[in-house]
């Protein structure tokens, strides 16, 4: 599949990375609860950006760059340029399990900077929550993909799909009473619940004499709407193959984070962490 380099629109997506870290803050301890895990979240939230603003696709689970050219926001601009100095496409599971170095660093401390939270500590560094409503509706947003109410959309499916690849749906959604909860994120990781996109063309003219004014005005209508038709198709296929690739990618990439971390707890290694 392969589209153009302009931009699309997939509302609820920007703020993907920056929920993923903030959920993850631990209200008691302020330890982030997956650590060992949310740097592959944190990495396929931008591949997913990424292919919503149309600077890559996916073509045979390789990520296309499409347009190298800066978008404003650090986090992106690095996630692109990593991409683009490949020496060829790379696989959307190798680059999403090779995060950049002080990936979750960054979001932090954009985090601490937009006053959503606040660092305590020197030796030992500690989160709390600066913006209890922004924490708030993350939260809430999550809740609503729990619900087994049917098909999500793109951005919600991206957020589930991570949410569970990195271990936070284990975290908040804990206990025998939320095993289906749990059930339906792992569903969603799987890509079983993504609606088809809505077409969202406008009404086609009425008919009578307003419909007769000119067979121009019809065709720059049905042109309109054609066209914003097959932008909302590719919008979707390229969108939700990056999501289905990064979904993917992370949790295979934490996977094998799990069960390396098993190997070094029983040699005796251990690991820091914030």
């Amino acid at each position: 599949m392969r589209t153009g380099g302009g931009s699309r629109i997939v509302p609820g997506v920007e703020t993907l990375g920056d929920d993923l870290v903030l959920l993850s803050v631990s209200p008691n301890s302020g330890r982030i609860m997956t650590k060992q895990k949310i740097d592959y979240g944190l990495m396929g939230a931008e591949l997913v950006r990424l292919a919503a603003l149309g600077r890559v696709d996916i073509e045979a689970d390789r990520v296309m760059v499409r347009n190298a050219a800066a978008t404003g926001d650090p986090r992106l601009d690095a996630a692109l340029a990593s991409l683009a100095g490949s020496s060829r496409p790379p696989k959307a599971q190798r680059w999403v399990g090779h995060p950049r170095r002080k990936i979750l660093d960054s979001y932090l401390e954009r985090l601490v900077a937009a006053g959503c939270l606040r660092r305590e500590g020197t030796v030992m560094t500690r989160w709390r929550i600066g913006d209890t409503g922004r924490a708030a509706d993350a939260k809430a947003r999550l809740d609503a993909i729990a619900m087994p109410a049917g098909p999500i959309d793109l951005a919600q499916t991206a957020f589930g799909g991570l949410a569970y690849a990195i271990g936070l749906v284990n975290v908040l959604y804990p206990g025998w009473g939320n095993r289906k909860i749990r059930k339906r994120f792992r569903e969603i990781a799987d890509g079983q619940w993504t609606k088809p996109p809505s077409s969202d063309i406008p009404d086609a003219p009425d008919s009578g004499p307003a419909a007769s004014a000119g067979a121009e005005a019809a065709s720059h209508h049905a042109a309109h709407a054609a066209t914003h038709a097959a932008s909302q198709a590719a919008t979707h296929a390229a969108t939700h193959a990056a999501t289905h690739a990064a979904t993917h990618a992370a949790v295979h990439a934490a996977v094998h984070a799990s069960v390396d971390a098993g190997h070094s707890a029983a040699a005796g290694g251990g690991h820091g962490g914030h």
